[in-house]
């Protein structure tokens, strides 16, 4: 099932991990920064409808996706060099200043939720990253917190 939503556009729907709804962005935001497209789910648990998701927030996000995706980073960094063992590092090593281009973490994706959403790199240099990746969760715009992702199961 394919739908349309203004300011998003076209969204696939097939059933995704632990029962959840997954709409996958058809045509997601390019990201300047890693010079790719950043991929795009909106998951809704126990529905096929998106009724409870923000639209206008993933419509926001998605237009301002490298905004976004360098708040992310800048996040994980104060995260890194405030506890740098979190990452599995015993200091912040070559990352002591901010470089987004150098920044060790990559393969961006956005999942919007109901209640919120998170950014996950699906890629990462840190021990942390291993083997999923790790995710920043924000509230709306703000950056809030760095999750590992160590626990997650493979969706494949």
């Amino acid at each position: 099932m394919t739908a349309t939503v203004p300011g998003i556009g076209p969204l696939h729907h097939e059933h995704g991990p632990d029962g959840l709804s997954m709409w996958t962005v058809l045509e997601p935001p390019h990201s300047a920064l890693y010079d790719a497209p950043v991929d795009a789910h909106v998951l809704v648990e126990g529905s096929d409808r998106l009724d409870g998701v923000d639209l206008d927030l993933v419509a926001a996000v998605l237009a301002d996706v490298d905004a976004h995706v360098e708040a992310a980073l800048r996040f994980a960094h104060a995260a890194l060099l405030e506890d740098p063992a979190f990452f599995g590092w015993q200091d912040a090593g070559p990352h002591r200043t901010f470089d987004a281009a150098a920044f060790p973490l990559g393969d961006p994706q956005l999942n919007f939720y109901p209640d919120g959403w998170l950014m996950r790199f699906a890629e990462g240099g840190f021990p942390i990253c291993e083997p999923y990746g790790l995710a920043v969760v924000f509230d709306r715009h703000a950056p809030v917190g760095v999750e590992s992702l160590a626990d997650s199961e493979d969706v494949d």
